[in-house]
């Protein structure tokens, strides 16, 4: 069973919820992540700088927390007394790597690009990144996986905080050449000392722009790993208790106490999406857990399931709509139109002429994307055509 799918009893029907989530978080990350123009954005609809957190900045988390969800349910037979067999750690293996090596496609494709319709004169290896987001995804996914299939739960949790407290210690005390005021700075990080390290500034994300740290970088990804557990978490909290009303409450509530634990933290360790932080990771692990509550008492619980259908044709082709939404933007982006991008030209022309202010023109264009890859999905799922890993 592919980590996208997960079922709601042991039956073979779905939980409809999670599907919905799944659906409304990548609308939100192609919502994000293609406006008309990164010049004109409201600020909502933009990263945090540094520290502190904007709505766009609980997108990759949650995509994160819904996967650790998705997993709980793909591992439910090992917790009923089926053996874990070579097969399925190269089920694993197998996912994992596929995730990995669609991120890197989506690099690649933009070099691609460069050397079809900008004349570049070749592939610049030498300069592609290695992390991401799809490789962050992957990397997590393996770790959940190996998580859940060796330790109880009551080790999951001593795991979890050895992982944040660990992690807060690293960025308080290191690098111990640094003074103790800049280890949280963008330069002065052991994150980015890591990653130079090992990656190399070549291949990281931080090579082309103004940010020195990577916001996929190897030892953030530790923290990352507890937002999939928290998922993973509430997955066996549904499966236990059943989509009924004390699951709701049991969710928003631990979500809401989470939550409200990561903002009192950012007084001691500031909430970073780009270090993705110890107190990051209780903040969105605990309103994604708010928000499956919400989605779990409307569509399982109510039974509003039409009303889930726009979201669950998305959701069902989560990592397709992602992969193909990343591919058409660095395409449309290259191809020239003059002495501009199609993008551009199509933005200008379609959105920014007639609308006039740019922020709107920009917004514009991003929920034009969105119905855009709505359709695409809407006709897939006609077909009965699911993607998965």
């Amino acid at each position: 069973m592919s980590a996208e799918t997960a079922t709601a009893s042991p039956s073979s029907s779905r939980l409809l919820s999670l599907d919905a989530f799944r659906g409304a978080t990548i609308l939100g990350m192609i919502l994000v992540n293609n406006p008309g123009s990164w010049g004109a954005l409201y600020p909502p609809l933009a990263h945090a700088e540094w520290l502190g957190w904007t709505p766009t900045d609980l997108v990759f988390p949650f995509f994160l927390f819904i996967m650790g969800t998705a997993v709980a349910y793909a591992m439910r037979k090992y917790r009923h007394g089926a053996v874990v067999d070579a097969a399925a750690y190269r089920r694993i293996a197998r996912r994992t790597l596929t995730l990995i090596a669609l991120g890197l496609a989506i690099g690649l494709f933009g070099r691609l690009c460069a050397i079809i319709w900008q004349g570049a004169d070749g592939w610049h290896l030498d300069t592609l990144r290695w992390p991401g987001v799809l490789q962050r995804i992957g990397l997590v996914y393996c770790a959940v996986s190996l998580v859940a299939l060796h330790l109880d739960v009551r080790k999951q949790v001593a795991l979890a905080a050895a992982l944040l407290l660990g992690y807060w210690a690293m960025l308080a005390w290191l690098p111990t050449d640094v003074d103790p005021a800049e280890r949280i700075t963008p330069t002065g990080n052991v994150v980015r000392a890591v990653d130079l390290a090992v990656i190399g500034k070549n291949h990281m994300y931080t090579q082309a722009t103004t940010e020195p740290t990577e916001p996929e970088g190897l030892l953030s990804t530790l923290p990352a790993i507890v937002t999939g557990l928290a998922g993973y978490w509430a997955g066996l909290a549904i499966q236990r208790r059943g989509a009924a009303w004390r699951t709701v409450v049991l969710l928003a509530v631990a979500g809401a106490v989470v939550a409200a634990a990561g903002l009192a933290w950012d007084v001691w360790f500031p909430i970073s999406k780009k270090l993705w932080t110890s107190s990051f990771v209780l903040l969105t692990a605990g309103l994604a857990s708010v928000c499956l509550a919400a989605f779990l008492a409307v569509f399982d619980v109510l039974g509003f399931r039409r009303l889930a259908r726009p979201l669950e044709i998305v959701g069902v082709n989560a990592i397709f709509a992602y992969v193909g939404s990343g591919l058409l933007a660095r395409l449309w982006g290259s191809i020239p139109v003059g002495e501009r991008s199609l993008h551009d030209a199509v933005y200008e022309a379609v959105f920014l002429g007639p609308i006039g202010n740019a922020k709107l023109a920009s917004l514009a264009c991003a929920l034009a994307t969105v119905a855009l890859w709505w359709i695409i999905l809407a006709l897939m799922a006609r077909r009965g055509w699911a993607f998965r890993i």
